[in-house]
């Protein structure tokens, strides 16, 4: 008899969180061009991601970075330990825009999202939504397909279904069974169907961009080069593949720190400095740098950039231009 089209879903569902429960136990069956072979990787950089060739002597420049990344270790190692001196403090948040130390950067987020709080508010609730994931999401099979794919040349991620995959897969699964009724605010409201927070989000750039940059606002419109087709991902991944991967880093350090309005900044910033090429391009250079050069096309430093993005950060504020006006909003968030 022929199944219907609800139970072949769910055995497949079943059968994908069967493959991440299981993990790469003994005699798990993992097809070849799941597992990539990184043998002829050789080096292994500082954030984790593998490389085909040795890696150059560190320049004068990297060897002074290390040294300021050292300095800043022992500051906030101290600060850590006395976080409830330093919480919402002029010193603290100073300090998350030089940087956090990459050693740190994992607790220091945790901190300052208030994840133990977090997790006693909700006890148990993360276990709750990965077993209901298992029963209802219709997520999996995509979830699967992106996990797959995600940062498959770094070393945490570089086994099919390896300890951080499995990590990953429970998050999103568990995640992708939150209840969405809360409306466009929050994070959920960047990917619910028809994506209204990310549609905010892309007028109000397009508001910034004729108010403080028109000349290259028209020259965008003559080139038929619509703000939806580089801010999508902007947006929707935080600058990731858009900055060299230390300026993303420390990009998100401040989005954890101050919230969205590191997105229109950030946004606003990356055309400012890049303005007077972006003027002479034509539609398809256009698409071009903005979805895929860009991030190797930064002439300064990271500490030159975050200081312009603090510059346009003042900049909307004083215009009240920081923000998009808020969206629908219901009062929970809960699990199905």
């Amino acid at each position: 008899m022929k199944k219907d089209i609800d139970t072949l879903i769910s055995e497949e569902r079943a059968e994908i969180i069967k493959k991440y429960e299981k993990g790469r136990q003994e005699g798990v069956h993992i097809n070849p061009w799941e597992d990539a072979d990184y043998s002829i990787y050789k080096v292994t950089d500082r954030f984790g991601f593998l490389h085909e060739e040795e890696l150059p002597t560190p320049t004068a420049a990297e060897d002074k970075y290390k040294l300021q990344e050292v300095e800043r270790e022992e500051k906030w190692v101290k600060m850590v330990k006395k976080w409830d001196k330093y919480r919402n403090s002029e010193k603290m948040m100073k300090r998350v825009y030089k940087g956090i130390p990459l050693k740190l950067r994992g607790q220091a987020w945790a901190l300052l999202l208030d994840v133990e709080k977090v997790k006693e508010a909700n006890y148990r609730k993360y276990e709750k939504m990965k077993e209901q994931a298992k029963k209802y999401s219709t997520e999996i099979k995509q979830i699967d397909l992106d996990v797959n794919r995600t940062f498959r040349n770094h070393i945490m991620f570089m086994e099919r279904f390896g300890v951080k995959q499995q990590a990953l897969f429970h998050v999103l699964a568990a995640y992708s069974v939150y209840n969405t009724s809360r409306g466009e605010e929050g994070l959920s409201g960047f990917f619910i169907p028809g994506f209204p927070k990310l549609q905010r989000f892309q007028v109000h750039h397009d508001q910034i961009l004729s108010k403080l940059l028109p000349k290259l606002r028209k020259h965008l419109d003559k080139e038929q080069m619509s703000t939806g087709i580089y801010t999508t991902k902007w947006f929707l991944q935080c600058f990731i593949d858009r900055t060299p991967l230390t300026l993303t880093l420390r990009l998100w350090d401040i989005y954890i720190l101050e919230g969205e309005k590191v997105l229109t900044a950030m946004a606003y910033t990356l055309l400012k400095l890049h303005k007077k090429h972006l003027l002479k391009m034509s539609l398809e250079d256009l698409r071009e740098f903005l979805q895929e050069r860009i991030a190797s096309s930064f002439s300064m430093s990271d500490d030159a950039v975050i200081e312009h993005l603090q510059s346009s950060m003042s900049e909307l504020r004083r215009m009240k231009l920081d923000l998009p006006a808020p969206g629908k909003r219901q009062n929970v968030f809960s699990c199905k």
